[in-house]
């Protein structure tokens, strides 16, 4: 039977390669970002197209909004802590994202992104997506905790390692998407969706708590978590283990959201009207 740990080297052998800056000046971001900047680019000009005949939003509300949804998180958690968030140090990460955001929707380049969510292109990118979303809510947010490099880092403990990979995932972006519209003509407020009757149903808001109770349970025994699965699995291990759950997950709720739906028969619609 092949080990778990077998699989390891997928991460550790691969991630670092996709964290690499593209270009020292030019792009000082990994392709793994550079991904995740179209990504986000795509998913906001859907909603920003969407204008019901108003002026769509100005270039400088959507990079705001961006901006936002990237640092929010990180930005709140370093106000707790009294640490410098990584925007004030060195802003490549936004400033890259912001300018793929424009050279995406302000170019020509623009008729080429697609005008709406489609099954097709949900699917393609459920995998990568889902491994993104399981480094940001173990390897960028748990793994910090469990190894700290600063006197100010927060003290690994249950309610910490469960709270800040949710903070750094689900807040901001639901204030952003939903609760204020603010990639829409007029920013609106409005309740968020995950704050909704069966809002917390979405995978976007219980996952920040299952992939880490996961990653920890299989890592365990460590600083902070007293529950453990009893597999002792090594981080890289984990990690693998939480996006292959993870891309199940988001494969899944492509299939959910945007598989062709089957035609009625005729013969239900007539009884249906009867």
């Amino acid at each position: 039977m092949v080990s778990v740990e077998a699989f390891a080297p997928l991460y550790s052998d691969y991630l670092p390669a996709l964290l690499t800056p593209v270009h020292g000046l030019f792009c000082p971001i990994g392709v793994l970002d550079v991904y995740g900047a179209i990504r986000l680019s795509v998913a906001v000009n859907w909603i920003a197209s969407d204008t019901k005949g108003k002026p769509r939003a100005s270039a400088l509300q959507e990079l705001f909004g961006i901006m936002v949804v990237l640092y929010g998180g990180e930005t709140f958690i370093g106000c707790c802590t009294g640490q410098p968030p990584s925007w004030l140090i060195n802003p490549s990460l936004g400033l890259v994202f912001g300018a793929i955001h424009l050279l995406l929707t302000r170019t020509p380049l623009h008729g080429l992104l697609p005008t709406k969510p489609s099954f097709g292109t949900e699917l393609a990118l459920a995998v990568p997506d889902a491994i993104g979303r399981t480094l940001l809510l173990t390897r960028f947010s748990v793994v910090p905790l469990l190894h700290p490099t600063s006197p100010k880092t927060l003290p690994a403990t249950p309610s910490t390692l469960l709270l800040v990979p949710f903070i750094m995932a689900v807040p901001f972006a639901a204030v952003v998407f939903s609760g204020t519209q603010l990639f829409s003509p007029a920013i609106t407020l409005q309740t968020p969706n995950e704050l909704r009757p069966w809002g917390w149903t979405a995978l976007d808001a219980w996952i920040p708590f299952v992939l880490p109770s996961l990653f920890l349970s299989l890592i365990a025994p460590v600083k902070g978590w007293p529950f453990s699965l009893g597999t002792d699995y090594s981080e890289d291990a984990a990690i693998v283990v939480c996006a292959a759950l993870n891309i199940v997950f988001f494969v899944s709720r492509a299939y959910y959201n945007h598989a062709p739906k089957a035609a009625k028969s005729p013969k239900a619609k007539k009884v249906k009207k009867q």
